[in-house]
């Protein structure tokens, strides 16, 4: 290829014809005046223009694949950032749940125990004034100066009420022990028996053999009954007052979902199923959708 600025003219020698032959397998460039006799050229050969030509062609691809390299770790960077804050966020919430549980149970046994003196003060103030009736003496009651023929049915009416009131409470919260054997791992943060990483253990393990009998805390229905991943064979059951217990790593079950179930009555056997170590019983009561402490129930 040839330029020529305006006035120029082209050189037509025989010499300057064979450098142009000689040069026209690559690029050139070639100025020159003919008044004054000056003349300039510039030129690249094939192999070098295809050499400048792949050098721009692997910057290039190098560009772009440090773009790619780049936007892909930046996804991996994220993730684990993602992950680690779902794990600090999980951390959060079941801290604020065990403090939460640990105030509702002080509550709930605060007032259960002052509800229990009340009663055991009625009966016992009861029991004295019907023996006092026996005896035909009227002395006064709990220094208030009234006669034990003052007290009409209206007091013994609100006594049995409230006694009634208690004793529906006691049949319908999950009491007492739903295996024999004896408790092998508590309720909160513990060691992994799988990854030695500290997790959080959200019922009470009791210790056992293959086949001894499970039975159910409180009256129900049977709300879950079968196989999952992590707790096996497991039992749900729903109570009132907003109970739940759940009976997990059975080797056999013998409820179905939807059925009528009676305190003590046997709805499985003890096993290892699921994520297990061995063979034990995992015992869960949650309370209103939140997992508490079983230990207090089951004293």
């Amino acid at each position: 290829m040839n330029y020529v600025y305006p006035g120029a003219s082209i050189v037509t020698t025989a010499r300057r014809n064979q450098k142009l032959k000689k040069r026209n397998d690559g690029l050139s460039f070639i100025v020159c005046c003919g008044k004054s006799g000056w003349t300039r050229s510039w030129g690249i050969s094939r192999g070098g223009l295809e050499l400048a030509l792949g050098a721009t062609g692997v910057f290039v691809l190098g560009a772009l694949l440090s773009f790619f390299l780049s936007y892909s770790f930046y996804g991996q960077t994220e993730n684990v950032r993602a992950q680690k804050q779902a794990e600090i966020d999980e951390l959060l919430d079941a801290v604020d749940a065990m403090s939460h549980e640990i105030i509702v149970d002080k509550r709930i046994e605060d007032r259960f125990i002052q509800r229990v003196l009340q009663i055991e003060k009625q009966l016992s103030s009861m029991e004295t004034l019907l023996s006092e009736k026996k005896r035909r003496r009227t002395p006064n009651i709990g220094g208030r100066g009234f006669r034990a023929s003052d007290i009409g049915d209206d007091y013994f009416d609100a006594l049995e009420k409230d006694t009634n009131r208690l004793a529906y409470s006691l049949e319908n919260t999950p009491l007492g022990r739903p295996a024999s054997g004896g408790i092998s791992s508590s309720y909160g943060y513990r060691k992994s028996p799988f990854s030695n990483a500290r997790e959080f253990h959200g019922g009470v393990d009791f210790r056992g053999k293959i086949g001894d009998s499970i039975v159910a805390t409180a009256p129900g229905v049977i709300e879950q009954a079968g196989r999952v991943k992590d707790y096996g064979n497991h039992v749900v059951i729903r109570h009132k007052k907003g109970y739940k217990t759940l009976y997990a790593h059975l080797s056999k079950i013998d409820v179905t979902i939807g059925q009528k179930i009676e305190a003590g009555e046997k709805i499985g056997e003890l096993g290892s199923t699921g994520r297990s170590t061995g063979p034990h019983l995992h015992y869960e009561i949650i309370r209103h959708g939140k997992r508490i402490n079983p230990r207090k129930y089951i004293k």
